[in-house]
């Protein structure tokens, strides 16, 4: 079973799962909390190991997301930030 957590980091609210005893980075949402803890408990736990494994693949903290609804996301922008 994976467990998935929100974490306040120096770059905003980034959502981790923990895979083999690692936490991996998914997702930073900036400092929008809110649509961090809707990915972290809503969508997450539906997501499988190989898309949990790529979303860490391609992590950046440097993009952060707006959750839109459970899969559609928008890349913040500068006028996004607060």
């Amino acid at each position: 079973m994976t467990s998935f957590q929100v974490s306040n980091t120096p770059d905003g609210y980034v959502v981790e799962a923990q895979v083999d005893g690692t936490w991996l980075p998914l997702r930073n949402f900036g400092w929008r909390q809110t649509d961090a803890k809707d990915y972290c408990y809503k969508d997450c736990p539906s997501l499988e190991t190989a898309k949990i494994k790529y979303l860490a693949k391609i992590y950046n903290k440097d993009v952060k997301f707006i959750r839109i609804h459970a899969r559609c996301f928008l890349k913040q922008s500068k006028e996004d930030e607060i």
